[in-house]
């Protein structure tokens, strides 16, 4: 064997091998590659934008959360108003209900008062007027008799004032 026209042969073989390769085999390999790259380019791509969405959500939520924080504490402030407010007008309502029971109470007492004075009176005009009766059936000398209703005119104009 000729160790020249092996290596021809051999050297023959691997082109036709490399052509077949390159002809038939290379190019779905390649194709394949070549669609594998772009689909992981755009899943970067996807990804980052799916990144830098999540990043102006998360701006957008940080706001949305500090808004609902001063919109809460604006309503609880409100409530607090209104909740002083209610109670001062309650406060003042209880004031004067207390003034008016207390003048009502007052008015009471004076009508009481004059009436038991009035009452008082009667008795005292009442009493003055038994006692002249039973003066007057003693049949008390005129002079004692003068004394005695002098001494009452007296005692029942005290009594008036």
């Amino acid at each position: 064997m000729n160790l020249n026209a092996t290596i021809l042969g051999q050297a023959i073989s691997f082109v036709l091998f490399v052509w077949f390769c390159m002809k038939y085999i290379w190019p779905p390999i390649i194709l394949t590659i070549e669609t594998r790259q772009k689909e992981i380019e755009e899943s970067l791509i996807n990804s980052k934008k799916a990144q830098d969405e999540l990043c102006i959500l998360e701006k957008k939520i940080q706001k949305d959360i500090i808004e609902a924080k001063q919109k809460a504490s604006n309503i609880l402030n409100e409530a607090n108003k209104q909740k002083t407010l209610i109670l001062e007008e309650a406060r003042k309502d209880a004031l004067e209900e207390t003034k008016k029971i207390l003048s009502n109470a007052q008015s009471e007492i004076e009508i009481s008062i004059m009436h038991a004075r009035k009452n008082l009176h009667k008795e005292v005009v009442d009493l003055s007027v038994s006692i002249a009766e039973k003066i007057i059936k003693k049949n008390i000398s005129k002079d004692d008799n003068q004394n005695l209703l002098d001494q009452l005119i007296v005692s029942l104009s005290q009594v008036k004032n």
